[in-house]
């Protein structure tokens, strides 16, 4: 994780969606653009790669070009040597370019994910948690077919329990939206779901110690309409409490409007409680 320190200092977004992302729009060029227009120093693409094999039909996909392509070691390579394009293109503007992959996990795919990301040269790794039982419980279309047969603790528990093994995996520099889980889980659960973790959690943060893996803020939770980042301020106490780092913050921008959204005040939430003082950009 050396190498991902000083990215809490609000000037460096390391969670951003190009439209190789297939549910985002902006290329790589135009995400540049609006960086320096924002006045941060680094940003870091992070591209979703989805590969169950029981999605395949839905997520198996990466845009190139304007067109959905089916995920291969080609059409990754395609979106990397882009960015690195952008690398050069605006390290003389002073703009640090970053490529990397948001990754979902799974326990059934960790080996093949393994072999996988091996092959490829990137910055960063971000690991996350979108499906469970094959079912993407971040997507508005599809998480209440997973809710409408769990109870809440029962949800709770399976997510900490793949979060913890994609934590103890070795794959992933950092772990993306801690609670992410809350994206449409607290509509559907309530505001009980706010302190759900209190059961589940502890195993997950040892892992996250155990295998030096670090996690990002990321601020998109206010654009959902909720009051906190992810995760949220309890969690994140926790989180410093064992040492863990937190080694970005990310927009998770899906459009170039949202870039950089709402850095700033992760920063400074970032310093108030890891190092007591307001660590943000001047």
């Amino acid at each position: 994780m050396d190498k991902l320190k000083g990215l809490t200092d609000g000037y460096s977004d390391f969670h951003v969606h190009p439209d190789y992302s297939k549910d985002a729009s902006g290329s790589v060029d135009e995400y540049c653009q609006k960086a320096l227009e924002l006045g941060l120093k680094r940003i870091c693409f992070t591209t979703h790669y989805d590969t169950d094999p029981q999605r395949k039909k839905i997520d198996y996909f990466m845009r190139v070009d304007g067109k959905l392509k089916l995920l291969s070691f080609e059409v990754v390579k395609r979106y990397i040597d882009d960015v690195k394009v952008a690398k050069s293109k605006y390290l003389s503007s002073g703009l640090e370019v970053y490529v990397g992959l948001e990754v979902d996990y799974a326990l059934h795919i960790e080996e093949n994910l393994r072999s996988e990301l091996a092959k490829l040269d990137l910055d960063f790794v971000l690991g996350a948690i979108h499906c469970l039982d094959h079912i993407a419980i971040t997507a508005s279309s599809e998480a209440h077919q997973y809710f409408e047969r769990k109870t809440l603790k029962e949800y709770i528990k399976e997510y900490f329990k793949v979060f913890t093994q994609a934590s103890s995996s070795g794959l992933f520099d950092c772990m993306a939206h801690l609670d992410g889980y809350k994206k449409y889980g607290l509509k559907f659960y309530g505001n009980e779901i706010l302190s759900a973790h209190r059961e589940f959690i502890e195993p997950a943060l040892d892992a996250l110690v155990k295998n030096n893996v670090g996690i990002e803020i990321n601020t998109s939770a206010k654009r959902k309409g909720q009051d906190e980042f992810y995760p949220s301020k309890e969690i994140l106490y926790m989180v410093k409490e064992k040492g863990i780092e937190v080694v970005a913050i990310g927009s998770d921008a899906h459009r170039v409007e949202d870039l950089g959204k709402d850095i700033e005040e992760a920063a400074k939430l970032v310093g108030d409680i890891y190092y007591q003082k307001n660590k943000i950009k001047k």
